[in-house]
């Protein structure tokens, strides 16, 4: 997806996350904890229950769909409510020499869920290679593996995690 297009629809994500924040910490989700607490509680305290929201959108030309956001509410052991988030912090990439966003652990080629990419360089979807059709687009300096150190194209080496930046898989700009 294109970065512009990628920054309009994560802007309507937020929307929908903000709604959604407050949907569930409003009075009238408390039935609906309450209903996941007793299902906690059911299970003898052995299984856990939580309520997922999925977030996702779905190309309809490409037939192809990505969650953008996973957000809700668990039970913890204590038997205590507590909010869930599960989304993916955005990466630009390049991809066949174009630019492209896609949350970090989807191919920003096929959309099909590709995790830990520096290790499976390789798309199980759509054959798509680290470093040859697909290339980490690093244009500021945070670390693309913490997102709390600084690397540069000086210095590839994060100064928070260690991760290294191997420049075969990367393109600064």
């Amino acid at each position: 997806m294109d970065p512009a297009e990628f920054q309009r629809i994560d802007d309507e994500v937020d929307k929908v996350a903000e709604a959604v924040d407050e949907l569930l910490n409003s009075e009238a989700a408390q039935p609906l904890k309450k209903a996941l607490a007793d299902l906690y509680n059911s299970g003898g305290k052995r299984y856990s229950a939580s309520l997922n929201i999925v977030v996702a959108i779905f190309d309809e030309v490409a037939e192809r769909g990505m969650s953008l956001l996973t957000t809700g509410v668990g039970v913890s052991e204590a038997g205590e409510i507590f909010r869930t988030w599960g989304d993916s912090s955005p990466q630009r990439y390049i991809t066949d020499g174009e630019i492209q966003v896609a949350p970090h652990n989807y191919c920003p080629r096929c959309w099909g869920e590709w995790d830990f990419k520096l290790e499976h360089r390789e798309c199980r979807h759509c054959g798509a290679v680290m470093g040859e059709h697909v290339k980490l687009l690093l244009d500021s300096d945070v670390c693309p593996h913490c997102e709390a150190g600084k690397i540069s194209a000086s210095s590839p080496k994060c100064d928070q995690c260690g991760f290294e930046v191997d420049p075969k898989l990367a393109v600064w700009g």
